[in-house]
C-alpha cells in the first residue's frame, strides 16, 4: 500500500488531496470522491476539475463525485445528479438550490463590487 502522508508539512489539506490524485489514480478506473474541493481555494477548485476532466478524457477513468462546490459543479463536464430531490432527477449545475444561493447572494451585494 502506497503511503499516502508522503508531503508532510509542505502542502496544504487540499493541495495534499490534489497531490494524491496525482499520483495515485491509475487509467481506466472507477474512483469515488467525496468533496475532493475540501480545503482547496476557489482557484484551486477550477484546477481541480479541469484536472478531472482530463483524467476522464485522455486515461478512461470515471469518476463519481460528491460536492456542494459551485466552481467544481460548474467545470466538471459531467451529468449531474440532485441528490436532494425525490427521485435524484438530472439537473443543469445553476439549477441547484445551493448554487442558487450563491447567484443570490452575489447577485444583492453587486454593487459592493463595482
Amino acid at each position: 500500500m502506497k503511503d499516502l502522508n508522503l508531503h508532510g508539512d509542505k502542502y496544504s489539506n487540499g493541495e495534499t488531496t490534489m497531490q494524491i490524485l496525482g499520483d495515485a489514480i491509475q487509467p481506466d478506473n472507477l474512483y469515488l470522491l467525496d468533496e475532493p474541493e475540501v480545503s482547496l481555494s476557489p482557484q484551486n477548485q477550477v484546477k481541480l476539475a479541469e484536472e478531472i476532466n482530463k483524467m476522464a478524457r485522455y486515461l478512461g477513468i470515471q469518476f463519481i463525485i460528491a460536492t456542494h462546490s459551485p466552481f467544481m459543479l460548474g467545470i466538471l463536464e459531467a451529468k449531474i445528479y440532485n441528490l436532494d430531490t425525490k427521485h435524484y432527477q438530472v439537473q443543469k449545475w445553476t439549477e441547484l438550490d445551493n448554487v442558487r444561493y450563491f447567484y443570490d447572494f452575489f447577485e444583492t451585494r453587486k454593487t459592493e463590487f463595482l
